[in-house]
């Protein structure tokens, strides 16, 4: 019966995919209708929570983490792990481990063309001995023709960050050295075509365990904790690099940390997350959309399982999320769940 499961799951999963495909494939094609709905697709082959998720040449990386036993925070341990996922055969590989003096956590992370890029992170564990915090790494990789390559140092050491690729170079937001600390305000530009680093315009918000999309151009900013209480924020703002200026957005509806964001060229997703405080401390499994044609968000199907601190990634026109903590703090699941729209 298992198996008979496993074949049903693989075929719905690789039909949509193929139809997703065809469609962007084909320009007469009329688009298929909304189906705002979830699947679930080969689970992760360790549990792992506070990892990317990065859509590259057809497949998923899942990028670093932490792991351990739910809930131990005794046994929690960096993770330098990388799982890639093919779609086609619904199954998990191996792929390079991160370096060992990378950052592994809370990671910092866009595409471009060439790679997979790495801008920052954490590492260590945070209380695991008395008063010890993650560990913020300015350190700075691409994956590139399966194998990391070092770049340029980032000029500031943080994590829970976030990071989005723009018009050939990438932006790097927010982020803190270590938790219970203050949040920076700061944004950074990575050059790739010159390995080199350049500070803008601070963003209005200072926060961390935020979320990004790169949409029209712009790079949009949402969510997060807020000084070192960590309260969750509804801040949206957006950079625009033409002018290294920021403007508010509409808030997001529901205020979160420990959320992911992924754009689908016309929307920005934001889904999951986890809030500390009443009135409604927990996960999230929340799917809201912010249209920027209208400044205005809209709910879509919630993710079946309520996470944070997952890696969220798109392709072939599905949203793909991955692993993730199902409670508040030190948890793991190896999930992976499929948004069809």
């Amino acid at each position: 019966m298992g198996g008979a499961v496993r074949c049903l799951r693989l075929s719905c999963l690789a039909i949509a995919l193929a139809s997703a495909m065809a469609a962007c494939g084909d320009s007469n094609s009329a688009p298929p209708a909304s189906r705002n709905a979830w699947t679930s697709a080969r689970s992760l082959p360790i549990e792992r929570f506070e990892a990317y998720a990065a859509a590259f040449e057809g497949r998923i990386y899942f990028i670093g983490g932490i792991t351990g036993l739910f809930g131990d925070i005794g046994t929690a341990r960096p993770s330098r792990r990388v799982d890639v996922y093919d779609p086609a055969t619904d199954a998990w590989t191996p792929g390079p481990d991160l370096p060992e003096d990378a950052p592994k956590h809370h990671l910092a992370v866009a595409m471009m063309a060439d790679g997979i890029y790495v801008v920052g992170g954490f590492d260590g564990i945070l209380g695991q001995l008395p008063g010890e915090p993650f560990r913020p790494v300015a350190k700075a990789y691409a994956l590139r023709q399966g194998a990391w390559v070092r770049l340029a140092d980032p000029p500031l050491a943080r994590g829970a960050a976030t990071a989005q690729a723009l018009d050939g170079r990438i932006y790097v937001a927010g982020g803190a050295p270590t938790e219970g600390q203050p949040p920076y305000d700061r944004l950074d530009v990575y050059d790739p075509s010159a390995d080199t680093w350049q500070t803008l315009a601070n963003m209005p918000t200072a926060r961390e365990h935020l979320a990004s999309c790169a949409l029209d151009g712009k790079f949009l900013v949402i969510g997060g904790w807020i000084g070192p209480e960590e309260h969750a924020s509804t801040r949206a703002e957006e950079y625009d690099p033409r002018t290294n200026a920021w403007r508010a957005l509409a808030d997001l509806p529901t205020a979160r940390g420990g959320l992911a964001a992924v754009s689908d060229g016309n929307l920005c997703h934001v889904i999951g997350g986890e809030d500390w405080f009443m009135p409604f401390p927990g996960t999230f499994s929340t799917h809201e959309a912010y249209d920027p044609s209208a400044n205005a968000w809209r709910t879509l199907a919630p993710m079946p399982t309520a996470r944070h601190g997952f890696g969220l990634a798109r392709l072939a026109g599905s949203l793909f999320a991955v692993g993730g903590g199902p409670s508040m703090g030190n948890s793991y699941t190896n999930v992976t769940e499929v948004y069809l729209p």
